[in-house]
């Protein structure tokens, strides 16, 4: 059944948790007009959905939805991944990931699969033995003891994983991937309040034979791009968190 722009309008304003008014507020219309627009009593003009959209912090697809219910045409394209229109950011992500070598980089989608690796993670993920899907390979170390930390790095990564699915509206699969992460044995049994939060930076520490590992990352979002999944792409580039994981990398790029 499809849902109609008053349905779609209510249910992004509770997900963001805002009241009518708060809403009008932020998209300088009044109150009223909110309510006749969620009733249906009005219809929303092209720059008005786009308006509110914007006030709801919609993602580019979820704001294509709300037009889609209001009549119109998307506002943000939806490229084939090889199309030429995208080949700038093809270009972009491998320059960006070749740069870091020797220190791993990867990119990945809104659901967290690996689009694309530099040497270093490609070697990295292939000693750790991790599959094309990071969560997945994170549950999956939940299993072995390489992850010296992992209780600390999976509690993180499930805050994350929650703080994206806000964001999004909701996921099926972040979804899914939360509620395994958050169900997983070592995350029932562990203490979230033993976890020291109060450090500049919290790194992810591997054991990989008879070397320590710890490494943090950042993470590169691309901030004018208007296709729907590659506006998604999130560059994820790790760096050492001490000079032996420099020393490392680097010796083992050289390899």
């Amino acid at each position: 059944m499809n849902r109609t722009f008053g349905d779609v309008l209510r249910d992004w304003r509770q997900v963001r948790r805002m009241s009518q008014l708060d809403l009008a507020l932020a998209a300088d219309v009044s109150a009223r007009h909110i309510s006749f627009l969620e009733s249906g009593r009005a219809s929303p003009s092209r720059a008005m959905t786009l308006k509110l959209a914007a006030a709801l912090d919609m993602p580019k697809v979820a704001a294509n939805e709300a037009l889609a219910s209001a009549g119109f045409a998307a506002a943000y394209p939806v490229f084939a991944p090889d199309a030429p229109d995208l080949a700038p950011i093809r270009r972009a992500i491998s320059m960006t990931l070749m740069s870091h070598h020797p220190f791993p980089g990867i990119a990945i989608n809104r659901t967290w699969d690996v689009l694309e690796a530099n040497e270093s993670a490609r070697q990295l993920l292939a000693a750790l033995g991790g599959g094309p899907n990071m969560i997945e390979f994170l549950i999956f170390l939940g299993a072995l003891d390489i992850l010296e930390n992992w209780e600390e790095t999976a509690f993180l990564a499930l805050l994350r994983l929650r703080s994206e699915i806000v964001h999004l509206g909701g996921d099926a699969r972040l979804s899914a991937y939360a509620a395994r992460l958050a169900a997983h044995p070592r995350l029932q049994t562990a203490d979230p309040g033993a976890i020291d939060l109060d450090q500049a930076v919290i790194p992810a520490v591997f054991r990989l034979g008879d070397k320590r590992l710890s490494v943090f990352s950042t993470i590169a979002l691309f901030g004018s791009v208007q296709d729907v999944a590659a506006s998604e792409i999130r560059i994820e580039l790790m760096y050492p968190a001490d000079d032996a994981t420099a020393a490392f990398f680097r010796s083992f790029a050289a390899a």
